[in-house]
């Protein structure tokens, strides 16, 4: 196996594998050239590779060799000794990946950076330049032909240049660097033998862990995942068992165990209901809600759909009462009822909400019961947590796990864009049915520019992390951890097709800037859902692309319904990214992004005016 330094002598080893090949023209213009100038500077390689005019100078000093054949149209020059300023500037957009090695002739395992750098012909846009790096990318890394050799990978990316689909790169530079022991990323997730990784020894496959938990426990946390799931919802054992796939008798033992923790409660008719636990709240059963007087009612409304989401809000309030509004058939509610700053608030949590029609409509009652219940609402927030789209070549624009998105209104006053079809015209070209939605009310909107505002004269203004810290410490005793995760959890990868990923990484921050990965990061933006999108990563990068959405999210299309129907003109989604996908796969990053955005909420909160108290 070939070690980095060997790629200084790639003209060499190309010329060699040129004169095996046939000779067949597929040069995709005969008036240009795709030239390769190998270097080195420090650790890493550097392979340049420009779209030149055709010249049919093979005579110059620095070229070493001018390819026939199928390789028509390539030119190798010469090594430089170091790599020099470049002189079309900074990259306009640079992506990274991981390559999991393993040296076939000792045996030993080790991780390479690689980074492909784009520049593109003048006047192309950026929808033009990302969707041209992803596919270059994408196209280059497919697991049914990955180049085996470092040879073959730079010759890969030559031959992708000249073809017609990659014309408005101008020139690409790939940077190669093996990265020491203490540099290297974890390796993926599974344990792949050597002969599935090929000669070069790469695994771009092994994402999926075998849990290797006791049965026992694996039931234990299921059981506990959908009853959270359904929280205030009431199920019987034998939906459960349904639900979990798993023995009566496994269920009911659990169960037990469960009891133990007082995690669950048995109600009256032998149904199981996920408790609260929670020392600062006062917890009431109640068959009907009680009168509150008008101006004792709460002016703002919070909507979570997770359990984690529903701890992390209430965290956020003080003088609190959980009301629990149960039947033991059919749909609860819960509500908590306390203070944010100088505001009444009142947070419920759906009982479901997902892909499912019936799970969409049941959030949409239960929203239009809870503003039906306090009439006196004025500002509606949906707060948790959402699946962020990455820019893995443009660190302004990237997102991470535990970043935090706040909506805010596009050219066209749209925050939130739903998709119920995809469909193809008669010149397969691809468009959306949309339903979309925009706050008439823009104080929200006012309030989140002026954070962002904040953000740029002063940096260090994050009222919010203080907030979060105090959450964590209420949370304690919660059977979720609301810590930050390890930054080393936070792996991206980019799916090349036939169900195989790759893991990218992140993009680097620009000169000057320096990055921490200990905090949120805020964004503002707008918000896409829909299941038919987010199932192909191709169809989530346009989508994204096109209406600029900078997350995706669980289906709320019923409840934006139920909020404008009820004409609640002031509605903000708050969300902290648990994943890349929609938020609802992101087990480990769940309760602290949830957490996350709970305390941008408070931020904004208590930015509000108070008229009940301007009015007194």
């Amino acid at each position: 196996m070939m070690s980095t330094g060997s790629m200084l002598e790639a003209p060499q080893a190309f010329i060699y594998r040129e004169n095996q090949e046939k000779q067949v023209v597929t040069m995709a213009s005969e008036e240009e050239e795709i030239v390769m100038t190998p270097s080195k500077k420090g650790k890493a390689t550097y392979i340049k590779m420009e779209r030149n005019k055709k010249v049919n100078d093979s005579s110059s000093p620095q070229v070493a060799h001018v390819a026939g054949g199928q390789h028509k149209g390539i030119v190798i020059n010469k090594k430089q000794d170091v790599a020099g300023e470049d002189l079309f500037g900074k990259p306009q957009l640079q992506l990274g990946f991981m390559c999991f090695l393993v040296d076939q002739k000792t045996g030993q395992h080790y991780v390479e950076s690689r980074k492909l750098k784009f520049w593109y012909q003048e006047n192309t846009d950026y929808y033009h330049q990302v969707t041209t790096a992803y596919d270059f990318f994408k196209e280059l890394v497919r697991p049914e032909n990955f180049p085996r050799d470092y040879i073959g990978f730079i010759k890969k990316c030559m031959k992708q240049m000249q073809g017609d689909k990659f014309r408005m790169a101008r020139k690409v530079d790939l940077e190669i660097e093996k990265l020491d022991e203490g540099e290297a990323p974890m390796t993926p997730g599974r344990t792949i033998s050597l002969d599935q990784l090929g000669e070069d020894g790469f695994d771009g496959f092994g994402l999926m862990k075998e849990d290797t938990r006791p049965k026992e426990e694996i039931v234990r946390e299921k059981i506990l995942t959908v009853l959270e799931s359904a929280y205030p919802n009431v199920l019987a054992v034998e939906d459960l068992v349904r639900i979990t796939a798993s023995e009566e008798v496994m269920v009911t033992e659990q169960l037990k165990s469960l009891y133990d923790k007082e995690l669950v409660k048995e109600m009256e008719n032998g149904g199981i209901v996920r408790q609260v636990l929670d020392t600062k709240t006062e917890v009431k059963m109640v068959k009907q809600m009680p009168t509150i007087a008008s101006g004792q009612q709460p002016t703002i409304a919070i909507i979570t759909a997770m359990y984690c989401e529903k701890l992390a809000i209430d965290a956020m309030m003080e003088n609190k009462t959980t009301y629990v509004k149960y039947k033991t058939e059919g749909e609860s509610n819960v509500y908590t009822i306390g203070y944010i700053g100088e505001h009444k608030v009142v947070s419920t949590k759906l009982p479901a909400i997902g892909h499912f029609r019936a799970a969409q409509i049941s959030s949409g009652n239960s929203t239009t019961r809870l503003l039906g219940s306090f009439q006196n609402i004025e500002h509606v927030f949906v707060v948790g947590v959402a699946g962020g789209v990455p820019h893995v070549t443009d660190y302004s624009k990237h997102i991470r796990l535990g970043d935090v998105i706040i909506s805010r209104r596009n050219d066209k006053g749209y925050i939130y864009y739903y998709c119920e079809k995809i469909v193809q015209d008669r010149e397969q070209q691809v468009h959306y049915n949309l339903k979309n939605w925009a706050p008439r009310d823009m104080v929200l909107q006012r309030i989140a520019e002026c954070i962002e505002e904040s953000l740029h004269t002063n940096p260090d203004y994050a009222p919010w992390e203080d907030y979060i810290r105090e959450g964590q410490e209420l949370l304690m005793a919660q059977e979720a951890n609301f810590a930050r995760p390890a930054p080393s959890s936070d792996r991206l990868y980019i799916n090349v097709g036939e169900g195989q990923v790759i893991e990218v990484q992140h993009p680097e921050p620009t000169d000057g800037v320096i990055a921490r990965h200990d905090v949120p990061k805020l964004h503002f933006g707008v918000f896409g859902s829909g299941a038919r999108v987010v199932r192909n990563d191709s169809t989530k990068l346009d989508f994204a692309t096109k209406y600029g959405i900078c997350a995706f999210d669980t289906e709320f299309d019923q409840v934006l319904d139920s909020i404008c129907g009820n004409v609640k003109e002031s509605f903000m989604f708050v969300r902290g990214i648990a994943d890349y996908r929609d938020g609802s796969k992101g087990k480990e990053w769940a309760p602290y992004s949830s957490l996350a955005a709970a305390a941008v909420v408070k931020t904004i909160i208590k930015s509000l005016k108070n008229r009940q108290l301007d009015d007194l």
